[in-house]
């Protein structure tokens, strides 16, 4: 609580607070990049599966969606940075669900990773109604 500034205003720990999500939208992108980097090295002359899609899409989008929450928080408002998060944790458990149900995901990450999105999101709304006040 007082990292989200629900106790006083706390200007630079809330641009902290809004990198340190959007380091962990663009981490989660890279562990999907990081399962296609386990294909073997022999490519057998067939194209990529849907869950390589969806992980190659997790990948590159985590990335550029954490650059523009926290260009756009910086920009215009930290409040915009963190709803902008908000959705981009939601959206990446959504887009995770379906390669949960083709078995693509490694046993229990994904209650785990339920658990971590449901927790850095009370995070954030609790920052997002914190007193920060407008600076």
């Amino acid at each position: 609580m007082f990292l989200a500034g629900v106790l006083m205003p706390l200007p630079h720990l809330s641009i902290i607070l809004l990198t340190l999500c959007g380091c962990l939208i663009a981490f989660q992108g890279a562990y999907h990049w990081g399962m296609i980097g386990q294909i073997p090295l022999i490519i057998l002359p067939q194209r990529e599966g849907r869950a390589d899609y969806i992980r190659m899409l997790l990948g590159g989008g985590a990335l550029l969606w954490a650059w523009f929450s926290l260009c756009l928080g910086l920009l215009a408002t930290v409040q915009t940075g963190y709803c902008l998060e908000l959705l981009g944790f939601w959206g990446i458990i959504a887009s995770e669900r379906s390669l949960k149900r083709n078995a693509s995901l490694p046993p229990s990450y994904y209650l785990i990773k339920v658990i971590f999105v449901f927790l850095t999101s009370l995070g954030l709304i609790f920052a997002l109604i914190s007193p920060q006040g407008r600076f």
